[in-house]
């Protein structure tokens, strides 16, 4: 290991290390302790129902881009837990980048065509952030907490503009990357490199393959699609965070849907830390506990549910992703994947 990834490693332990102490010192231990086991089983199991729900419909956003390529839904569906058990654990969430090297190096799809439907999906996530997030504010209210919601709408608004554009101009994008790409490799005077061909190759046939999938005219449905996705996303949240917090008198009519989508999306923001905290072990749960706070939620519990949902969400991702792995490297199934693929 490199000195900057063991410096990376050993400050990312610090800080987890440092916000989990901050967390626990807040909470009586056996709080948490008994949460966990007074935890409503019915709710954790719509949670995994939910959760499963959600991961099939990215599988299918997944599977309906790569079009005309086959792909079987055995394999999109592993590559999608996969892709989930590694977005999580690196900063930025390049961990999604996964799924590109699952879908070139193991299944043997172009790498055209895997980062083409990468970028697409990725676009239609950022996308439907923005309308979640107005309902929401609009949901809770302006007056009802100190957070600057007026600041928010107007930050969610405009970045919901600004991903439209670019995924209106996305082609045009990529030619001026690619221009910009050419000019920095003749500055240095690398253009001749084989590696430095290929990687022009690479992008221009990505931007062919963005144009294709322009062509077929289906952003509107993905648009949808990627609406429900989010939904389940959120929805399996709500009902992990109600089987947390129905043994201390909450209901699903008293437990704010619209809360736990901003606090979510609090908890999510973390990922764009350079330095987020292992697998985002404190960082997340003290972003969730702050935006809970700061809409008037009990502190105690607020902490406890931060905890609760980003350990036990990240336990059922992390499972079933490393399940996934193994049977994606199964030595018998390497041959069946070449044939169901082509």
């Amino acid at each position: 290991m490199s000195k900057n990834k063991l410096l990376y490693t050993l400050l990312s332990f610090a800080v987890s290390a440092l916000l989990i102490w901050i967390l626990l010192s807040q909470i009586e231990t056996r709080d948490l302790v008994q949460t966990f086991s007074r935890i409503h089983y019915p709710a954790l199991l719509v949670y995994i129902a939910i959760s499963l729900a959600g991961t099939g419909l990215r599988a299918g956003r997944y599977r309906w881009l790569l079009h005309p390529h086959h792909i079987n839904w055995g394999n999109i569906l592993l590559v999608t837990l996969i892709r989930n058990l590694f977005v999580d654990l690196f900063p930025a969430r390049i961990g999604s980048l996964s799924y590109i090297y699952l879908l070139n190096k193991r299944l043997k799809f172009s790498f055209e065509a895997a980062t083409s439907t990468f970028v697409i999906a990725i676009v239609f996530d950022f996308i439907t952030l923005s309308p979640f997030l107005v309902i929401s504010i609009f949901a809770v209210g302006f007056d009802s907490t100190p957070i600057p919601f007026s600041g928010l709408l107007l930050i969610s608004l405009l970045f919901f503009i600004i991903i439209c554009f670019l995924l209106w101009k996305i082609t045009q994008i990529f030619s001026y990357f690619l221009k910009a790409y050419r000019l920095l490799l003749n500055a240095f005077r690398i253009e001749s490199k084989k590696w430095a061909k290929i990687s022009v190759e690479k992008i221009q046939s990505t931007k062919e393959h963005l144009f294709q999938i322009k062509k077929r005219k289906i952003f509107w449905p993905l648009f949808f699609l990627s609406i429900f996705i989010r939904l389940a996303k959120y929805s399996a949240v709500y009902f992990l965070l109600f089987s947390l917090l129905q043994s201390y008198g909450f209901t699903l009519k008293n437990l704010s849907f619209w809360k736990t989508i901003l606090g979510t999306t609090g908890g999510e923001l973390t990922s764009v830390l350079p330095i987020k905290g292992i697998a985002g072990f404190g960082t997340w749960a003290s972003a969730w506990a702050l935006t809970f706070k700061l809409m008037n939620f009990e502190p105690r519990l607020a902490i406890i549910s931060g905890i609760g949902v980003h350990l036990l969400s990240n336990l059922f991702e992390y499972s079933l992703g490393i399940i996934a792995i193994f049977i994606l490297v199964l030595p018998f199934l390497k041959k069946a994947n070449k044939k169901n693929n082509k």
